[in-house]
């Protein structure tokens, strides 16, 4: 396709790594999720009426879902603008059935293909849970799922996304009427601008040393560097011609009170929650794996910090580090012989992972992993380089935080209940990603998302026994015994 006055700007060097996996299939979507309690009465011909209404607005909000990739599968791929968007394209119900649950239908959800083409790069998909027999509720509860390519979005755009749908949902519903009749075919704002690419807002140098680092991890032969301490990072990557793509979804939910205790404790160790959810899966893997001798944990983080993008856009602007854990540290967890001994090894691992993340944050964008995109010559030759190998990390772990609802008068008709955050299956990458997102005293979400041919199921189910069981382990049920531990740490 030529270009046409309707082209935007080039694809940005961050945003080709993933143009690069759709057009080897390796990677569909982002998904996050927003679970709303409404009335019943509330119908699903009312609920289409009123997103309809709203389409127009969020169109008008945020640019990338107006623009499609031209020459998608070329180094030459460029965002253009769409003229229109088709509701039938963006807009979908569905109800769960009796015994369906919210997972089995995200699973489903990621593994849909994007079309080639001038096609929106995102689409919203209510999902209404199944009245049960005997309930006499008055309430309905929606699952309602922006799905987007992660070209056009990073995971916090997801929830820039939904903070402007709860402040359209509030001013159609101020008009204390049945939203308008809409055409089933809207128009695009007729000038839209995206978000620079993160090369054009921050610069990201390098020192030898660390460009060296990567070099030879990338390209030397092992006879000269030597073999690392054995890996574990799940099952080996399949071919290409192997692979059957397939996410798998495990959703888990810590009680309001439990994220409260959470973050009390994490506060009393000056670590975040996010370095206490890395070492509970360090400590659960390593009690799982006597054998494994080192795992590598790798932690997306945001860039809009630096770049001055507000959390309000919907832009793809992040980046991430490595962790190591090698087989001393794992030692030292699996040698824990009773409670005081394994909240030490805990909080240990938290407290080395935390200051492992703030020594990343400050030095950010100094010797950061995006600075090494400009080496990538050929994006899809370096994904298809990676098939049929070891992978090359045992873990990922991303987390988006609190969401805050917008400030000022929220709908009436419709509650905001929980939040859900996850991806779609990585054939290359982590064995496994840990996904985490919560609304302001609701549950703390976590996903753990996966490839369904990537790790032994048997991991995934301990992994999710120690999130479950995190607030037993950190005896936080009982406040002498929450007392006892903090003067053992």
């Amino acid at each position: 396709m030529s270009p046409t006055s309707n082209v935007l700007r080039p694809v940005g060097m961050l945003e080709k790594l993933y143009t690069a996996r759709q057009a080897l299939g390796v990677y569909n979507s982002v998904i996050v999720t927003a679970t709303y309690r409404v009335p019943l009465k509330l119908e699903d011909t009312l609920v289409y009426t009123t997103l309809r209404a709203a389409i127009p607005g969020l169109l008008h909000r945020h640019p990338p879902l107006c623009c499609y990739i031209e020459d998608a599968n070329t180094a030459e791929s460029r965002f253009a603008r769409l003229s229109t968007v088709d509701l039938k394209d963006v807009l979908e119900i569905v109800s769960l059935e009796q015994g369906e649950n919210l997972a089995e239908k995200l699973q489903e959800l990621h593994d849909q293909r994007w079309p080639v083409g001038p096609k929106p790069l995102w689409r919203l998909v209510v999902m209404r849970e199944p009245q049960t027999i005997g309930d006499s509720s008055i309430d309905s509860t929606l699952h309602i799922a922006l799905v987007y390519h992660h070209v056009i979005g990073d995971g916090l755009s997801g929830t820039a996304f939904h903070k402007s749908l709860l402040r359209e949902l509030e001013s159609i519903e101020q008009k204390s009427q049945e939203p308008p009749e809409m055409p089933d075919v809207i128009h695009t704002p007729d000038s839209i601008e995206l978000a620079e690419p993160i090369e054009k807002l921050i610069s990201f140098p390098l020192s030898w040393t660390f460009l060296m680092r990567q070099l030879v991890k990338e390209y030397a032969p092992r006879w000269i560097i030597g073999a690392p301490q054995t890996l574990y990072a799940g099952l080996p990557t399949k071919t290409l011609d192997e692979l059957q793509l397939r996410s798998r979804v495990r959703l888990i939910s810590l009680q309001a009170d439990e994220l409260k205790r959470l973050l009390e404790a994490s506060r009393q160790h000056s670590v975040s929650v996010t370095s206490l959810l890395t070492a509970a899966i360090a400590f659960g893997l390593a009690n799982e794996l006597p054998g494994a001798s080192r795992f590598l944990g790798l932690t997306p983080y945001t860039l809009r910090r630096v770049s001055g993008t507000s959390m309000a856009e919907m832009v793809n602007q992040s980046s991430g580090f490595e962790t190591n854990y090698p087989a001393d540290m794992l030692d030292r967890i699996r040698k824990a012989s009773n409670a005081t001994e394994r909240l030490d090894s805990i909080w240990g691992v938290a407290s080395f992972f935390h200051t492992q993340m703030q020594h990343e944050l400050e030095k950010c964008p100094q010797d950061n992993l995006v600075g090494l995109l400009p080496y990538v010559f050929d994006h899809v030759q370096y994904y298809k380089k990676k098939f049929g190998k070891a992978r090359e990390a045992t873990w990922e772990i991303s987390n988006l935080g609190v969401f805050e609802p917008p400030a000022g008068p929220l709908p009436k008709t419709w509650e905001l209940d929980n939040m859900v955050f996850t991806q779609g299956a990585q054939p290359l990458g982590a064995a496994f990603t840990v996904n985490c997102v919560s609304v302001r005293d609701k549950p703390l979400s976590i996903t753990i998302t996966w490839q369904d041919s990537g790790v032994h199921e048997e991991i995934i189910d301990a992994v999710a026994h120690i999130f479950t069981d995190l607030p037993h382990l950190l005896q936080l049920n009982d406040p002498s015994k929450a007392m006892e531990t903090d003067c053992h740490a």
